[in-house]
């Protein structure tokens, strides 16, 4: 027992908090997650000064895919989640996706 008197359950679960959870099949990102983010970094780099929300639609149909937007209430949300791959700019029709990092 450590001397807070909590046994080794605090120690473990700090170990746990500083590097994180281990994988889980809970915690991995899905596998059409996955493959819509290659498709979606593809896509910018065929249009580096950006593409169309709607362009980027037909052009990744995972977009549309209903498993991919499960806990997301929309297609910009979704894109909004994933700063590592596209920067959205705008709004509405006008929304453009655009490499990370552009502002």
């Amino acid at each position: 027992m450590t001397q807070n008197g909590t046994g080794g359950s605090a120690t473990l679960y700090s170990a746990v908090l500083a590097r994180g959870a281990p994988p889980s099949s809970d915690t991995q990102p899905s596998t059409d997650l996955m493959k819509l983010k290659k498709a979606l970094r593809d896509l910018m780099v065929q249009y580096p000064n950006g593409v169309t929300l709607s362009k980027a639609r037909r052009a990744c149909p995972l977009l549309l895919d209903s498993g991919v937007l499960d806990g997301y209430a929309s297609v910009r949300q979704l894109l909004a989640s994933m700063p590592d791959v596209v920067t959205l700019k705008g709004l509405g029709v006008q929304t453009l996706l655009l490499p990370p990092g552009t502002n």
